[in-house]
């Protein structure tokens, strides 16, 4: 098989993500306005089950540090790259970040989820930290069919090892 060419990809915070943790906020606060209004409208604080509101409080610390962790950098499969692993793969995955700055060649990099048009990936780093990135057609939409190739490719290459 004939390895995926050289790719280089933006990664960045997601829209989709973030209209997904708006949408969960968003329920949860009308389930907590269901609560006062089923309980007859008595007054807020009397209304409210404070169990849920410290939930949906959580919830919303919680979805803001997630947001914020999102890692942005550059994604790069190097196709004439040794792989970190070790492993007879041709090509590897390196991350480019702020935390990165010189590049790290990453052990494996996972497709989570493939939804066409984003992607989630988990990218496992060699101090045996991972990550999790959405990755969206919408950054580089003239790059994005030679990334799919390149995760295709290489999750092929992955599993005629195992």
């Amino acid at each position: 098989m004939r390895n995926a060419p050289s790719v280089l990809y933006p990664v960045g915070r997601c829209a989709f993500y973030a209209r997904w943790l708006l949408g969960l906020a968003a329920l949860g606060l009308l389930a907590l306005a269901g609560g006062w209004w089923a309980s007859g409208n008595t007054s807020w604080a009397a209304g409210v089950p404070w169990g849920g509101a410290v939930l949906w409080l959580s919830w919303i610390g919680f979805a803001t540090w997630s947001w914020q962790r999102t890692p942005e950098g550059l994604l790069q499969w190097d196709a004439l790259a040794d792989s970190a692993t070790g492993q007879p793969l041709a090509g590897a995955w390196v991350w480019s970040s702020e935390a990165y700055q010189d590049g790290v060649t990453l052990l494996r990099v996972d497709t989570v989820l493939d939804l066409q048009s984003l992607v989630l990936l988990r990218l496992h780093y060699p101090d045996a930290a991972n990550s999790w990135a959405w990755v969206e057609r919408t950054r580089e939409p003239a790059r994005w069919n030679e990334l799919r190739r390149a995760l295709v490719a290489y999750r092929r290459q992955g599993s005629a090892i195992s």
